[in-house]
């Protein structure tokens, strides 16, 4: 009621501050001209209450719920993203099938000023809450933009994607597990040469591979250098049937020290553990990522491919080494309907509505990928060695195929089956029941609702 009533004095004190501002009406003007000078002030009052109005309100729908000022230099959005999976596995052996919460996300995003903004998003996934992205953003041009607090760090193409709508599939490749997630830092960053060239470097604490740094504090002083650059040539050729082709290069590189901790474990694309390093297994020394990568969207058809390496100095004991592991994916969809693919994810034309008969968009999609660990994890076996040959696989290639519905810009149903082959170290057997002893065959499903 309170903003109903403040809403309606506003066209009241727009009209009193015409009636005594309005000029009177000189008695050498013709009346076409008193008109036209009462439309000028009319149009000059118009834009003035315009703003007051639209400062008073809220926007909510499917971009979210935000406050946003008059000029839209400064806003408050409120985001949220809410995955709920099934994971079947066919196979009698393990007991994995499940329902679970996968990411549950309520966070604020906005700006102010036009020039700085800003991030602050909790996962509550998880036993406990987290934070996850908690950053600012100065933006002093559309080429030197610096970012601050934790986010994700600038190396890998499927890694960088945004976890609601983006992806091909609900998991994301072994490629993005040698790659590192979200990190504490500094970043500068930017576009240039009219689009043509995106970059973006920064120094950060450093994190495992595939790993998200949620500590306050250090563990050591070594620290990670990282970056990326992604080349465009053709984004502003219109005809080129090369518009949408981008390719770049990503990597990282640090120094830590024998009290920095390697990953826990990779996954398969139906989370389970397919390699883990033995107790005691340390970063000792050099870690390094590097990444080439390209992308490809023209019209409905989306593909892009990307290669890993993770390099790390380890040590275990008295016994050290280098450790190389390797890692790559070739995926692509199609949307059925005709919406236009693109890395940011799929816009419906038309919102599924079965009485109206429209069904939203629908997209079909494929992958193709692979990782490789290193032979000298497993010399020496489990007893002396940095991984146990017996229970971590060597290798492991994937096919995965799936179907994406976008019922709307909220809601996305999604269907994916994985089967993934492992091999094991030389002369190494698997005890039947262990993850990596048969081929992994896995029926994933999602329902997703962000905004």
């Amino acid at each position: 009621m309170k903003n109903q009533i403040k809403h309606s004095t506003l066209p009241l004190a727009a009209l009193l501050a015409f009636a005594s501002a309005a000029p009177a009406p000189a008695a050498d003007l013709t009346v076409q001209e008193q008109i036209d000078a009462l439309k000028a002030r009319i149009a000059e009052l118009d834009a003035k209450v315009r703003p007051l109005q639209r400062a008073e309100t809220t926007a909510g729908g499917e971009k979210g719920f935000a406050l946003v000022s008059a000029d839209e230099s400064t806003s408050l959005r409120l985001r949220g993203l809410l995955q709920v999976d099934s994971r079947w596995f066919f196979d009698k052996n393990i007991d994995n099938d499940a329902f679970v919460i996968r990411r549950a996300r309520l966070g604020l995003e906005g700006k102010f000023a036009g020039t700085t903004e800003y991030q602050l998003i909790g996962e509550f996934a998880s036993s406990s809450a987290t934070l996850l992205d908690a950053n600012v953003t100065a933006s002093y041009s559309p080429e030197f933009q610096l970012k601050l607090g934790r986010f994700k760090t600038p190396v890998g193409l499927e890694q960088l994607q945004g976890d609601s709508s983006t992806l091909f599939f609900a998991e994301r490749s072994a490629v993005s597990q040698l790659l590192p997630n979200r990190d504490i830092g500094a970043q500068l960053g930017g576009v240039l040469f009219d689009g043509r060239v995106t970059y973006a470097v920064g120094v950060f604490n450093g994190t495992v591979d595939g790993g998200n740094n949620a500590t306050q504090l250090d563990s050591n002083d070594g620290k990670d250098f990282a970056g990326r650059v992604m080349l465009s040539p053709w984004i502003k050729d219109a005809e080129s049937v090369l518009k949408g082709l981008s390719f770049g290069l990503g990597g990282s590189y640090g120094l830590q020290d024998a009290s920095g901790a390697l990953t826990s474990g990779y996954k398969s694309d139906g989370q389970q553990t397919i390699f883990a390093y033995n107790s005691g297994t340390y970063a000792n020394g050099k870690v390094s990522r590097l990444s080439p990568q390209l992308s490809y969207y023209n019209g409905s058809f989306g593909l892009f491919a990307e290669y890993a390496v993770s390099s790390a100095d380890v040590k275990r004991g008295n016994a050290v080494g280098n450790l190389r592991h390797h890692a790559w994916q070739l995926e692509g969809g199609y949307v059925l309907t005709g919406e236009k693919a693109a890395y940011n994810g799929v816009v419906p034309a038309n919102d599924f509505d079965r009485a109206g008969g429209t069904w939203g968009a629908v997209e079909i999609v494929g992958r193709l990928s692979a990782i490789r660990f290193a032979d000298q994890a497993f010399v020496n076996g489990g007893s002396t060695g940095f991984a146990d040959p017996t229970k971590s696989a060597r290798s492991a290639d994937t096919l995965g195929i799936g179907v994406n519905w976008y019922l709307n810009r909220l809601y996305r149903f999604s269907v994916d089956f994985e089967y993934t082959r492992f091999g094991l170290y030389h002369g190494a057997a698997a005890p039947s029941g262990a993850v990596v002893s048969h081929p992994e065959r896995a029926l994933l499903t999602r329902y997703q609702f962000s905004f």
